[in-house]
């Protein structure tokens, strides 16, 4: 039998102690112990160990448990039920193994998150690494604190589900909508939809603050913003419908009028990339607009830009002439169009850039 093995018996005896300061101080003689020997241990003396330490644990005053909570926190072989045990206990004395131990796994994070304290949320949420199972529960059940540290937490990761219902509680955190905005690993398709429902705000907050830039000036700065941030996303490169279009753009071509030729001419792709750009949104929206039988998002999205009456009921007439669409709804949609307002069809768009999967969730 080995001297430590020998020792830890001689330990294991001196537990009938009854009085607390004895415990404690066989408590913290043991863990002193393990850390100066557990790299060296057999899985019989780890067993030990453990057993010893599980079985005093509950036993000791909190300054004793935090001693070997903060020991034994970075130790690849500590015991297991002792470090479940120790995540379970007070925030204070939890927080060392929340946030350190690689001996809890996955199904040990997500059974605590489940049944503990937001301070032990939080300090999950700040591990080095977090699994998609566990950042599922932290999503649901974490507050305004837990989210803000799992955004900036390079190492978490997130299943779609759980991506989404991030994106939906941030809805109303313009400071947590920053944090995400930042993550490389979110869904393409929900990163747009952020970035813009960011940028909406930051729009309005830079035309509050300033009277020296106008509106187009702020609209212009916001497109700018939006071609960065899918640079450094990483967004696919433009269409060649989109190319054209850009082409168009800069030639000071792109108008109503043009868009009127290109449905003419049944050029779908580039009538959905034209619009967009003049309307300054993804073109998601506009392809969802386009094929849209009841024209309601094309009817905003081209009154938000004013096209003219006339040149808006023959893209609609283009747009609708195989679809048999009867005379009294074309009348009804044209007559929308005209009592509309401009304001009132660009404070919708905001509505509609925010919303990009909206066709897709009804």
């Amino acid at each position: 039998m080995s001297e430590k093995l020998e020792h830890l018996e001689r330990l294991a005896r001196l537990t009938r102690e009854d009085s607390d300061e004895g415990r404690q101080n066989l408590l913290r003689e043991i863990t002193d112990m393990f850390m100066e020997t557990s790299d060296n241990l057999s899985d019989r003396e780890l067993s030990y160990f453990g057993d010893i330490m599980g079985g005093m644990v509950g036993q000791v005053e909190t300054m004793v448990r935090q001693h070997l909570s903060d020991s034994i926190s970075g130790v690849p072989n500590a015991p297991h039920e002792v470090i479940v045990a120790l995540a379970n206990d007070e925030v204070e004395i939890a927080l060392p193994v929340l946030q350190n131990s690689h001996v809890l796994s996955d199904e040990d994070l997500v059974s605590i998150a489940n049944n503990q304290s937001q301070e032990h949320l939080n300090a999950i949420a700040g591990r080095d690494s977090v699994g998609q199972s566990v950042t599922d529960v932290l999503v649901n059940k974490g507050d305004e604190t837990v989210l803000g540290t799992l955004a900036v937490n390079e190492g978490a990761e997130f299943s779609r589900g759980g991506m989404e219902k991030f994106f939906d509680r941030a809805k109303d955190n313009d400071e947590l909508n920053l944090k995400l905005v930042k993550r490389k690993d979110a869904p393409s398709d929900l990163s747009q939809s952020l970035f813009w429902r960011v940028s909406d705000a930051m729009r309005e907050q830079i035309l509050d603050a300033t009277d020296d830039l106008s509106t187009e000036q702020v609209d212009q700065i916001m497109v700018e913003a939006e071609a960065w941030f899918a640079a450094q996303k990483g967004s696919a490169t433009l269409t060649t419908a989109e190319k054209f279009i850009v082409r168009k753009d800069k030639l000071g071509q792109l108008d109503a009028s043009m868009l009127l030729s290109l449905i003419r001419e049944d050029k779908v792709q580039e009538f959905i990339a034209g619009l967009a750009r003049l309307a300054n949104i993804n073109s998601d929206i506009v392809r969802q607009a386009f094929f849209d039988p009841e024209s309601e998002k094309l009817t905003i999205i081209c009154k938000s830009i004013d096209v003219d009456f006339d040149v808006f009921g023959e893209i609609v007439y283009c747009i609708n002439l195989n679809a048999e669409t009867e005379d009294k709804d074309m009348d009804a949609l044209l007559g929308i169009y005209q009592r509309i307002e401009p304001k009132t069809a660009q404070r919708a768009m905001r509505f509609l850039r925010t919303r990009l999967n909206l066709q897709q969730s009804q």
